[in-house]
């Protein structure tokens, strides 16, 4: 009990930190985020903390009434996530090079339209990665002296004080070279990350299937009562 108790308690957190996030956005407009990627993640956080937090607290009521359908609901949403989060991990891993070229095309169209007032999405994108991997350009720095409007100076996103600044005080490393080493270098602690969170919904799997298991044996030896 205690332990889909936790749970619930940390999903609860999770969807806390979401609503704060979502009603705090003008509070945060110092970090080096956009306001649409704060607003992206806190959306996240609430649609993930209402899940988990669902599919939590059915193990918690199942497990404090011991009905037999509420964990055999909870059980078989956990396997659902369970299984999903597995196919997720093997299709990212599987595919990796091919998602960090993909960045590479994204990032690149976003370059052609960056600036534009129709394209404020290719804009904040841009100015998040480059502020906050503190990386400038697709390969390096001088990829944006492509673009008329910098061929003297990197946009304020890639200089590390956020001011304005030449291409030789600008962050060294191209954004498509810092992501490209940080999927390869960093891929086995994600997929260790995966693994300890894989492990904790199996104990909660185990858990509903043993005690579901406990109150259908307890049942067929306790008389029927009115």
């Amino acid at each position: 009990k205690q332990w889909y108790q936790r749970r619930v308690a940390i999903t609860a957190g999770i969807l806390g930190l979401g609503i704060y996030v979502k009603v705090s956005l003008n509070d945060l407009k110092d970090l080096d985020v956009s306001h649409d990627t704060l607003n992206t993640a806190a959306l996240f956080l609430i649609g993930l903390g209402c899940v988990v937090f669902v599919v939590g607290l059915l193990g918690c009521c199942g497990s404090l009434t011991q009905n037999r359908c509420m964990l055999l609901l909870y059980f078989t949403l956990v396997t659902l996530i369970f299984l999903g989060e597995i196919a997720l991990a093997i299709a990212v891993y599987a595919n990796k090079d091919a998602v960090t070229k993909q960045l590479r095309t994204q990032f690149k169209d976003c370059m052609t339209s960056y600036g534009k007032a129709n394209e404020t999405v290719c804009t904040d994108t841009i100015d998040t990665l480059q502020s906050v991997l503190e990386c400038c350009g697709e390969m390096k720095p001088a990829d944006w002296k492509n673009f008329t409007s910098y061929t003297a100076n990197p946009p304020k996103s890639c200089c590390p004080q956020d001011e304005a600044c030449d291409y030789a005080d600008a962050y060294p490393l191209g954004c498509y070279t810092t992501i490209d080493e940080f999927v390869n270098n960093k891929s086995k602690y994600i997929g260790f990350g995966v693994l300890g969170v894989a492990i904790i919904e199996l104990i909660g799997m185990s858990l509903a299937c043993y005690l579901r298991t406990y109150i259908m044996k307890r049942e067929e030896y306790e008389p029927y009562t009115v």
